[in-house]
């Protein structure tokens, strides 16, 4: 099954972003535009897994998130990769507590790394929320100066990240449809739990 593993945006945050994309369809064309319902914040893609290690990526969620207290964030500035000259996706960036997201990112990585048939991306990490996918830029490149003053609202949204999901991704026609397998909230001693399990 394909998994991801990612935070939840509100629906305050959905509705500011479906404004931004707005805007920008009058100005930009793109072979694909995320939808709404899809929007999220990844932390980390990890492609095929055999359905036998849920179990143990389900604690190493839960292991984690027991050590990161909740936390803030608020949409950024936008960007694109790998450039402006050369985009191939348009993101919106983030802010507030983004050591917390980037500490998160890294001890999760650290418990995949236990497991053998789980794989995942090991670059550097750039928390970014997908907007589009193959934009297509004038000569120029993307104007994203001009949009970073014209489009994003001067006091952007901001909340408090209090859980994380493991997902299901399955690829349909009609585009991508994301289950939600696992949540693990943040600050929550999982042990209990887990001792009342066995």
């Amino acid at each position: 099954m394909r998994l991801f593993v990612a935070l939840d945006l509100p629906e305050n945050v959905v509705q500011y972003i479906a404004g931004v994309q707005q805007r920008l369809r009058s100005q930009l064309a793109a072979d694909r535009w995320q939808p709404l319902s899809n929007l999220h914040l990844t932390l980390h893609f990890l492609g095929d897994v055999d359905e036998k290690w849920l179990p143990a990526l389900r604690e190493d969620l839960d292991i984690v998130s027991a050590i990161i207290p909740p936390f803030s964030l608020q949409t950024g500035r936008l960007g694109a990769f790998p450039d402006a000259e050369r985009p191939r996706v348009l993101w919106l960036g983030l802010g507030g507590q983004t050591d917390r997201l980037k500490q998160l990112h890294l001890l999760l990585g650290k418990r995949f790394e236990l497991h053998p048939g789980v794989s995942f991306d090991r670059k550097p990490y750039r928390p970014h929320i997908t907007l589009a996918r193959g934009p297509h830029a004038a000569d120029g490149g993307l104007p994203l100066s001009e949009w970073n003053q014209d489009v994003l609202a001067q006091h952007p949204p901001r909340w408090q990240v209090t859980s994380m999901h493991l997902f299901r991704s399955e690829l349909r026609p009609g585009g991508a449809v994301h289950t939600v397998l696992h949540t693990s909230t943040f600050g929550k001693d999982h042990g209990k739990k887990q001792a009342a399990d066995e």
